[in-house]
Order: C-alpha cells, then structure tokens, then sequence
C-alpha cells in the first residue's frame, strides 16, 4: 500500500510555507474561513490536475467564486490590497508518500510559477523517487525560493529504473495528460476514474433523486455511434427521393425546351427586322446628306451680299459723326452756354455742401439729446455700497444738463457766433472732464467690488467641497491636519490607525456640546497613534514639517497619556464625553478630568478649573466668557456632521444671495463705466460753427440761382439742335452696321455649321451602309434572302423615310420585348429547375444545350436499377441499427448491471453499523417496451431487423429505428442513453426490516440522506484501489448532517476497508470523530496567514490492528473478486444468481 504522509504549501492562498503531517485517518478543523477547504483544493490541484474538472471549494455551493490565480496570489479584497502576492513568486504543493510493498518513499508535486500582472500560473507537474520531503531545498542559499526552472534543473536529472516511471528517477512534466498517466501508474496502475471519483467525492450534495445521484456519482454515459446508421438511411431516403423526383424533372426539362423554341422563334424575327431597320436608316442619312449640300451653296451667296451691305454702312456713319463733332463745338463754345456750365457746377456744389451740413446738425442734435439723457440717468442712478455721491457732485450734474439743454435749443433755431464759440468750448470740455473723473471713480470702486466677488465665489466652492465631504460622513480640516494624517497613515499602515481626537468620541449629553467644544478649540483636531508608534511619528513629523508646512498640527504623546486612563475626576467634562477605544478614553480625561461642570457662574469659584453650559470658563482665578467661533460649528462625535451640515448650508446661501447683489451691483458699475467711456461731450465743441456754416452756403446757393435765371440761351439752344439730328443719324448708321455684322456673324455661323454636318453625315451615311453589311457578316448571307423580303416591303410603303424607321423600330422594340419577357420565363423555370433539383447551369446561357442534354440522360434512365439501391440502403440501415446501436446498448446495460453487481459485492462485504445497503437495478417502467425489445434474446439469433415475426417487439425496434434516425436532437440523446432504460434504487436493510430509500426519500434528515452517498463513494473507492496501490480517500465538510452513531460507524468503514481518509470537517464534529482518528489537525488563520497546529496523533495498537484487518478483508475481497471475474461473460438473458435475488427480495434485477 501507499500512504501519503506529509504535505508541503508554499505560498499557495494564505499559507506561507506550511508543512501537514497525515496519519491513516487525519481530520483537519477550524473555524469557518481558517482554511481548511484551502488545503482540500490544493490536493486537488495535485491529484486532479485538470482544471476543467477540478472545482474549487466544492463543498461550500454550486457559486462558489474561488479561483486558481485568486489561491495563488492569495486574494484578500480589501480596500488596501488586492493581493498577499502582487510581483512574480512560485507556489508549491508537494506530497511524500511511503510504498509499504517496496520500502522506499517518493514525493508527488507542482511548481508553479507567477508573474506580474498575469491572470494565470506556469504550472509544472513533478515526482521524484527515493525522495522525502526534508531531502527537498525550495529554498536558496539567499532566502528566496526556487522558480520552477531552478527546481528542475536541481532535481530533474537524475535517472534510474523506476515502475511506472519509464525509467526516470525524477519526471517533470508540463503537459497535464502525461501527468495524470504517470501518477496513475505510480499510485498502484489505478484506472483512469480515480480522478471522476476523486472529484465527485468532494462536490456532495444530499441524494434528493437517486436517478440523478446514479448518473453523477455511479454509473457514466457511454456515446453510441449513430452516424454511419443514419447516414445509410439518408442514403435510402436520398435514392427515393431521387426516383420521385425523376418524372418531375422529365416535365420540368420538356416545359424548358418548348419554352426556349418560343424564345428562339422572337429572337429570329427581331433579327430580321434589325436588318429592316438598318438599312432604313442608311436611306435617311443619305436624304439628309444631298439636303445638307444644297443648304451650303445657299449661306455662300448670302455672306457675299452682306459683306457689300457692311462696307455701305460704315461710310455713312463716318460722315454723320464727324458733322456732329463740328456741331458740337460750336454749340459749347458760346458765352451763354459756359456761364451755364460754370452756374450749374456752382449751385450743386453749394447744394451738396449745404445738405451735408444739415445732416451733421442733425447728427450733432441727437449726439446732444444722448448726452442730456445720459446725464439724466446718471442723476437718478441710487446710491448702493460701492457708489455713493460726495456733497455737491449731483447739483454739479444738474448743471450739466441745463449747459447742455441751452446748446440743444441754439443747435435747433439759432447761429453762435465766433465770439461765443470759445464760451461754450471751456463749458463742454469741463463736463467732459467732471464725466472722466467719475468714471475713474467707478474703475476703482468696481476693482474693489470684483476682488469681493471673488472671495465670495471661493467661500462658496469652499462650502460646497465642504458639504460634500459631510455628506459622505467626512469632516472637514485645516490642510496641516489632512497631510499629516496621510503621511502618517501611509507612514505606519498596517502597524497603527490614525485618529483625529474629535471623530472618536461621543457626547452624552447636547446640553453641554458648546462647552465641551469651545474649552478643547484647536485641541479637537489632535492626531493619536497607537503608544507604540509615537516615537516613530513624532520623527515623521520633525522631517517632513517644513516640506509640507505642518504648522499648528497637534500630535499627541499617547504612550506617555496612558497614565492619564481612569483619572477623571467625579463631576469633570471628561465625563460627558464617552470613547471606544483607550488611546482616545486617555486624552478625553487627560484634557478634560480635572476640568470641573459648573452649574453656574457663582460655582465656578468652588474649583481650580470649572466652565458653565453658557460657555463661562474659571481658570487660574480669572473667569473669561469664550469666544462663538470658538464652538460654534460642532465636530465632536456623529451628530456633529449634521449639525455641520446644517450650519455650512445655511452659510452657503448666504453667501450665494451676497454673490448675486454684488453681480448686479457690478453690473451696474460696468454699464456706466461703459457709459462714461463712451461720452462725446468734449467733441461737441469741434461743430460748434456748424450752424453759420449751414446760413452762409443758404445765401451763396440763393445769389447763383438768380444769376443763372437771368442769362440769353435762345442761340445755344438752335445750335444744340442741329448738334442733337447729327448724333441720330450717327446712331442710326452705327445700329445698321451692327445688326449687319451680327446677320453675317450668324450666317457664317450656320454655314460652319452646314459643312461640319456633312462631314458628319458623310461619316454616318457610311456607318449606317456598314452596318447593314455588318448584319450580313453577324448572320450570313443564308438569312439576308427573308430579311430583304421585309425590307422591300417597308420600301414600297408611301410613308416618309423617318416614318419607316419609326414604324419597323416601335414593331422591332415590340418583337424584343416577347424575346425578353420569353427569355425571363425561360430563366426563371432553369432557375426554379436549378433550385429544386440542386442542378448547376447558367440560367442567362443563350443556348439549351445542358438541359437538352440532361433530358435526354433522363430519358434513357434505368429506374429499376434506383428501386434496387433504395432497397439495399434501407436494408444497410436496419443492419447498422441491429449490428451496432442495439448491440452497445445491450453491451451497455450489462455493464451497469456488472458494475452494480461489483458494488453491492462491496457493500455486502463491508457493512455499515447494524444496516446493509444494496443497490436494486430494473428496467424503466417509462422505456420498458423499448427495453423488452432490446434485451430480446431473439433479436441475436434472426440476420435481419425485418425478419423477425411480426409482433409488438418488432413494432417497438421499428419506432425506435425511427426515433434515432428522424427525431429531434433531444430525441436522439434521450433514446440514446443507455442509463434511461434502467430504474434504480437503494434496499436498506436494518434491524426493523428492509425499505426502499427512494419511498422515504423527502422523509429522511440530512444525516440518511448523506449516508448513502458515502457508502457508495467508499465502495466505488475501494472497488478502484488495489492492495498494493494508494488507498487515499479525501472529503471536504465531511459528514456535517450525520448523527454521532453515523460517523463513528463511516470512520470504522473507513478503517475497516483499509483506506486513509483526509476529511475537512466543522469543528462542532470533532467531538464524535477524533476518538475514531489517528490524527487531527487544526487549521487557524490571522491578519490573512493561516498555520497548522497537530492536536493529536495517535498510532496505537487499535489502529493497527483495524488497519491490519482490513488488510485481510481486502486480501479476501481481491482474490473472490478475481474468482467471480467471469461473471462479465455470463449471458444476460439469464437469471441472476440465488443469493442476489433473495438478498433483492426477488424484485427487478439484483446484483
């Protein structure tokens, strides 16, 4: 036999490097969550292996979160942390076992190794000969462990004849199959479903269906080949198909080719009348060419007249335009008609001058009224605090507006003289001024107000962040206290908590919450760390003050404070405050113990130290009423926070109305300063002379109009006529020429015109005669003879040539349109023919030859030769269905009934306390029909599936035939699975009587419900193992329902079969089941590092001898196991045995 006797963890989850010694029957306990399922799933990656079977922490529920990568890495989840092991480390998980046959040890292990930021380990599979653990160094010489490349080179090259290790002393192997092969042949040649029992063993769940726990945990589902079945009988259903399916395509192929003749028929037609066509249009181009030609001869003459009409129009234009410059001269230069010129220039001069100037009074005038109103608004503008009108300065105002009025009612009616412009200069330029200087004012006060402002806006950010924090529970402090805080806490993480002083206690009584926190002020925002860490901080806090400026932060010496805890005097402050923690408790009393509550002013004199609920406060003989600031936003214990949040957004809101007053106030500002900017009562003084200039161009424009009306124009006027008939006929002749030269433009135009289309109906008269010749070259002269009989008949028809084309082209697109329309008909019969008969052909050739071919392969088919192959096909199929389905699932079902009747022999042997369990197997009550037919000893002995006797059977093998070959996916699984055609249940026999298990299923605890389980795990076990092979049986939350006669009766099982348990069990079962173990171990785990402590370990006589005896009984058991092995050969239409079926009750089939 092969014991396993140590295990070795190294940084596998919260174990470090644990080493756990196991006896022949070893419990591991402990609390909840110490670890011990940790250690189960660490065997399991051992033994198992193959992550797609393994599922970790089985025993806890089928969501079980656990991961390989998350045990590796050690997952903690913590708001700190993520991970015990964030970099790149190695994990081992090493066994040693002992070879009681062969007297030597050996080790079975993995290494793996992890890097960082990998979601996944390198695992590498070992086991090593003549090995024990202690001869094994994980470690180096420098501390740290070897990766998985340095453990192999060390203990990987050592070779020597090995069993089962194809000769190798030491086998590393990274390829998991080989593996699983290896450790098999090394634990004692065990069968390939050590590693199925091994896994089933740990993931238990209580047997609610005894159907469902069989095919879990017994009996595993075989696969049926049923493809080469169904593929004869598609075979057979494919040449049926095929023979139904061959007239239909006879009278598809002949509709195609009758179809196709009426297709060919329009296509010859439309050929001809293309030919019709092109030589109608070869006799038009020819019409239109002589037509063109005589048109040309035309245009030539009529360009030469035109060229002598031009040359006659342009002399006499010539002659009319220079008699009207002569008349012109002598018209411009008479005396009459200069003085004329030289007025008319005067008067729109002065014209101009004097509506320009008019506009700009009228511009000036509204410039003044903007200024008057401007003033006006200024006057009435009220106070507010960042403008105020200094004595005097708005009788000032008023005395603008009354200058400004007078200079508005001159500018409307009036004329200032020369004398007067330099009064009304000085007057404006000192409005100007006295407007500059307030607005210089407003520059200053509106600087002042946006400095304001911005204070505000920063309080309000500041409220907001603040408010913020309360409401996430988070009080707010000066920046010294927060970064000394987190420098501190990064500083000694894991080693001491950082308290701010008024987070950790709580008032007892509201009434006194003002005095409590105006007496401590400042002292409420003290830092305390543990007294062990205070050195160390106050060092923190002496480098990195300046750094960070930590000014005012008070850090408290708590290792000295702690003799201040529970000196707190009777009636102090101290007792209105209550803390958790002693740190806290020691400076609550230390500040506060001898600080005395008095209950009025006069009281305070009875005491050294005293202070009022007012906030009167006695010190050193001198009273002194405390500040409001002082406490009057509360950061003491848990209400604080909401009576801070209550205080900071009644401040928010006033700051928020302050903000919007001061805006408007500000815009106010902005606008008059803009106002001011923008004023133009200096620049009035610059049109002060524009009224006088306005009444001097009136008077010069009057003079020159009077003039003008009193000069002699009568000669003037007789030579500006004659000089007005010379210009007329100028024009006259001028527009002559022109439209003589454009007529000649345009006439040369169409005969540049005419002589490109002959060119291009030369070109088409010859395109046209080739293209008629082409059509005989396309289609031969063999078919000209039928097309010329149409063209001479559109020859003799009296119709204009244009006509013609018409007619045959509108009859011709006709005749295309049957072809077309003939031709889609055509395609979409191939295409249907295409479709339905999975024929592949062009449905666009022009040509029906591959039809016509296929048609006549149809014709001159051998049908009888068809019927032949669908008869051989159904019979190949029913064959297949005989020969291979029926026979697996006959083969099938003797083996469950092989496997049960090994089981039962087990059970028979190794009793459980006062009951036997024995597993009953019987044909479904559901499939027994199908069943009877299957397990037909007739069946066998007829050749053929059809040529049994016509009977029920057969009918049933018929249904089944075509459940298997036609029916749905779940059809087929459901028939093919060999496990359905059995019932099963548990005969537990007791001192009472037998029952069934399945009657009283839902009536049993947990405890019933489990034993079974168990009882049959351990016989599947100890069916698999040898007596020379290892005999390990593991469990996880092992027998947690049983009562305490249950589990002493399992564990003497255990020890009876001669197996070696490893069982994780809750620490409220202990009590049963360590006088039944050789040893316990006892799993415990803190600040995430779990260790391993042995309770008891007991290797007495008693165990021995059990051990001993059971070595026997399994000795037994191997040698009438081989004597019965021929019971695998005995015919199944036999009866079962004698003692199998009184032990049965004579029901169903026992085993």
């Amino acid at each position: 036999m092969k014991w396993m006797k140590r295990l070795r963890l190294i940084n596998w989850h919260y174990f470090k490097d644990e080493e756990l010694e196991f006896g022949k029957q070893t419990l591991i306990t402990g609390q909840n969550a110490a670890g011990k399922s940790t250690i189960i799933d660490a065997l399991q990656v051992l033994f198992v292996a193959d992550h797609r079977m393994i599922k970790f922490n089985a025993a806890a529920h089928d969501d079980a979160k656990r991961s390989f990568i998350n045990y590796l890495r050690g997952k903690i989840g913590s708001d700190e942390r993520s991970f015990l092991r964030d970099g790149d480390f190695t994990t081992y998980i090493a066994a040693e076992f002992r070879d009681e046959d062969r007297k030597e040890w050996f080790v079975v292990g993995v290494a793996i190794d992890v890097y960082r930021g990998s979601t996944t380990g390198e695992e590498e599979y070992f086991i090593l000969s003549d090995r024990r653990l202690d001869d094994l160094q994980f470690v180096k010489s420098n501390g740290q462990l070897l990766n998985r490349d340095e453990f192999r080179k060390r203990y990987g090259g050592e070779s020597v004849r090995v069993s089962g290790l194809s000769g190798k002393k030491a086998l590393f192997e990274r390829n998991k199959t080989n593996y699983q092969k290896a450790l098999l042949a090394r634990m004692g040649q065990l069968h390939d479903r050590f590693f199925t029992i091994f896994t089933k063993a740990l993931s238990f769940k209580p047997i609610q269906n005894i159907r469902a726990f069989v095919n879990d945990y017994i009996l595993d589902r075989k696969e049926l080949q049923l493809d080469l079945m169904r593929q004869n009988f598609e075979i057979h259903e494919r040449y049926r198909q095929e023979l139904e399916h061959l007239q239909e395509k006879k009278l598809h192929l002949q509709s195609i080719r009758e179809c196709y003749a009426q297709y060919a028929k329009y296509k010859e037609t439309a050929i001809e009348q293309d030919y019709v066509i092109r030589r109608l249009k070869a006799d038009y181009e020819s019409e239109n060419l002589e037509q063109t030609e005589r048109d040309n001869v035309r245009l030539e003459e009529e360009l030469r007249q035109l060229a002598d009409d031009i040359d006659l129009a342009a002399r006499l234009q010539a002659e009319a335009r220079d008699k009207q410059q002569d008349a012109y001269q002598r018209w411009q230069n008479h005396a009459a008609e200069k003085r004329k010129k030289e007025l008319h220039e005067d008067i729109a001069r002065l014209t101009a001058q004097q509506s320009e100037g008019e506009r700009l009074l009228l511009t000036y005038r509204r410039q003044i009224e903007r200024e008057l109103q401007l003033l006006a608004n200024l006057y009435d503008w009220p106070d507010n605090p960042y403008w105020t009108w200094k004595p005097g300065e708005r009788e000032t105002l008023r005395s603008y507006q009354e200058s400004l009025a007078r200079l508005d009612a001159v500018a409307r009616c009036g004329i200032i003289e020369v004398h007067e412009e330099e009064e009304w200069t000085r007057d404006l330029a000192e409005i100007g001024e006295g407007l500059t200087a307030w607005r210089d004012r407003m520059l200053v006060q509106h600087n002042q107000l946006q400095e304001k402002l911005g204070e505000t806006d920063a309080r309000i950010e500041e409220l907001r962040t603040i408010i913020r924090d309360l409401e996430q529970q988070k009080r707010s402090y000066a920046e010294p206290v927060r970064q000394l805080k987190g420098i501190l806490e990064e500083r000694l993480r894991g080693r001491s908590a950082v308290w701010v002083f008024c987070e950790h206690m709580e008032l007892k009584e509201e009434l006194w919450r003002n005095a409590v926190e105006g007496y401590l002020n400042t002292q409420r925002f003290d830092l305390l760390v543990e007294p062990e860490c205070f050195a160390e901080a106050l060092s923190i806090y002496e480098r990195e003050k300046r750094t960070y400026r930590l000014e005012g932060v008070g850090l408290v010496d708590t290792e000295k404070e702690k003799r201040y805890l529970g000196t707190a005097v009777t009636g102090s402050l101290a007792l209105e405050l209550q803390a958790e923690h002693p740190v806290i408790q020691a400076h609550v009393e230390h500040l506060l113990g001898k600080v005395m509550k008095a209950a009025n002013e006069q009281e305070l004199r009875h005491h050294r130290t005293a202070v009022t609920q007012s906030c009167m406060v006695y010190n050193n003989l001198v009273a002194r009423q405390m500040r409001k600031e002082q406490y009057e936003v509360p950061f003491i214990g848990a209400k604080a926070i909401a009576r801070q949040l209550e205080i900071r957004r009644s401040e928010l809101v006033s700051a928020q109305d302050e903000r919007r007053m001061l805006y408007a106030w500000g815009e106010h500002l902005s606008e008059w300063i803009g106002k001011l900017k923008e004023t133009g009562c200096t620049k009035l003084a610059d049109h002060l002379g524009l009224m006088r200039h306005i009444h001097e161009c009136s008077e010069m424009l009057l003079q020159k109009t009077e003039e003008l009306n009193g000069l002699d124009f009568s000669e003037a006027e007789r030579l500006q006529a004659e000089y007005e008939q010379w210009k007329k006929d100028e024009q006259k002749w001028q527009q002559k020429w022109g439209s003589l030269l454009q007529k000649q433009t345009e006439t040369e135009s169409k005969k540049s015109e005419a002589e490109g289309k002959l060119h291009l109906l030369r070109i088409k008269v010859q395109e046209y005669e080739a293209a008629w010749r082409n059509w005989i070259n396309e289609h031969g002269s063999e078919r000209e003879a039928g097309a010329m009989q149409r063209y001479e008949e559109a020859c003799n028809s009296s119709a204009s040539t244009w006509q013609k084309i018409q007619n045959w082209e509108g009859s011709w697109k006709g005749q295309q349109t049957l072809r077309d329309s003939q031709f889609n008909k055509l395609q979409l019969m191939r295409q249907k023919y295409n479709i339905d008969q999975n024929f592949i052909a062009d449905i666009q050739k022009v040509t029906n030859e591959d039809y016509d071919r296929l048609l006549e392969t149809i014709e001159h088919l051998n049908i009888p030769e068809y019927q032949d192959k669908v008869a051989a096909a159904l019979k190949e199929s029913e064959e297949e269905f005989k020969s291979h389905f029926i026979f697996r699932l006959r083969e099938a079902i003797e083996m469950a009934r092989r496997e049960f009747h090994e089981l039962n022999y087990a059970l028979r042997h190794f009793p459980f306390s006062d009951d036997k369990y024995h597993f009953e197997v019987s044909p479904s009550e559901r499939y027994k029909r199908f069943y009877d037919a299957v397990m037909d000893p007739m069946l066998l002995e007829k050749g053929s599936l059809f040529e049994l006797p016509d009977n029920d059977r057969t009918e049933v093998l018929h249904e089944l035939f075509d459940l298997l070959v036609k029916g749905e996916a779940g059809q087929l699984e459901e028939f093919s699975d060999y496990r359905q055609y059995l019932d099963f249940d548990i005969i537990v026999t007791s001192g009472n009587g037998k029952y069934r298990f399945s009657q009283v299923l839902k009536e049993k605890s947990g405890g019933e419900t489990q034993t079974p389980f168990y009882i049959a795990i351990l016989a599947s076990f100890h069916h698999l193992y040898s007596g020379k092979s290892t005999r390990l049986v593991i469990f996880d939350e092992a027998f947690n329902k049983m009562d305490e006669q249950r589990i002493q009766s399992s564990l003497r099982l255990i020890k009876q079969m001669g197996l070696q348990l490893i069982a994780a069990v809750p620490d409220e079962k202990m009590q049963h089941m360590a006088p039944e173990v050789s040893t316990t171990l006892f799993v415990s785990k803190h600040n995430y590092q779990c260790y391993v402590d042995m309770i008891d370990k007991w290797d007495n006589g008693a165990e021995d001898e059990m051990a001993r005896a059971g070595a026997v009984e399994i000795a037994e058991y191997e040698a009438e196991a081989a004597a019965t092995s021929n019971l695998s050969n005995v015919d199944n239409g036999k009866s079962p045995s004698a003692d199998d079926a009184d032990e049965g009750n004579g029901q169903g089939f026992l085993f």
